[in-house]
C-alpha cells in the first residue's frame, strides 16, 4: 500500500485569483445595497413618484404618510438609512468575533456594531409605529 503523503503531492493546488476575489466582494456589496433599496421602497418611489412631504389637515407638514400602503420620498430614504445601519452594525459584530489579536479593537467593533444595529432596529420599529 502506498504512502498517503505521496498522494497529497498529486492533488493540483487551488490557485486564488485576487482579481476575482475583489470583484466578488464588490458584487456582494452591490447585492446588499440593492436589497436595502428594495426593502426601503425604492421601486415604489420610482413607479409612483410620491411627494417629499405631505400637508396635514391642521396645515403642518409631515414626512410620514399616515396610510399603510403609501410612503413619501423622505420616509423611504430614512428607512433605507435605518436598514443600512442594521446591516452595517451586524457586519461589525460579525467582524469583531474574527479579530483574535487585538481585544480592544474587537470590543470597539462590537460596541459600535451593537449601537448601529440597535439604532437601526429601534428606528425601523418607531417608523412602523408612526404609520399607525
Amino acid at each position: 500500500m502506498a504512502h498517503s503523503a505521496g498522494k497529497a503531492r498529486d492533488i493540483p493546488k487551488i490557485r486564488r485569483n485576487k482579481q476575482l476575489e475583489g470583484i466578488s466582494g464588490y458584487a456582494g456589496l452591490a447585492m446588499v445595497l440593492f436589497i436595502i433599496f428594495l426593502l426601503g421602497g425604492g421601486v415604489y418611489d420610482i413607479i409612483e413618484t410620491p411627494a417629499a412631504a405631505l400637508q396635514t389637515s391642521s396645515g403642518a407638514y409631515t414626512s410620514i404618510n399616515p396610510y399603510a400602503g403609501e410612503q413619501t420620498i423622505n420616509e423611504s430614504i430614512v428607512s433605507m438609512l435605518l436598514y443600512g445601519f442594521c446591516i452595517a452594525g451586524l457586519y461589525l459584530v460579525y467582524r469583531s468575533a474574527q479579530v483574535l489579536y487585538d481585544k480592544s479593537k474587537a470590543n470597539l467593533n462590537l460596541m459600535i456594531g451593537l449601537s448601529l444595529a440597535i439604532i437601526g432596529f429601534a428606528g425601523a420599529y418607531i417608523m412602523l409605529l408612526l404609520k399607525g
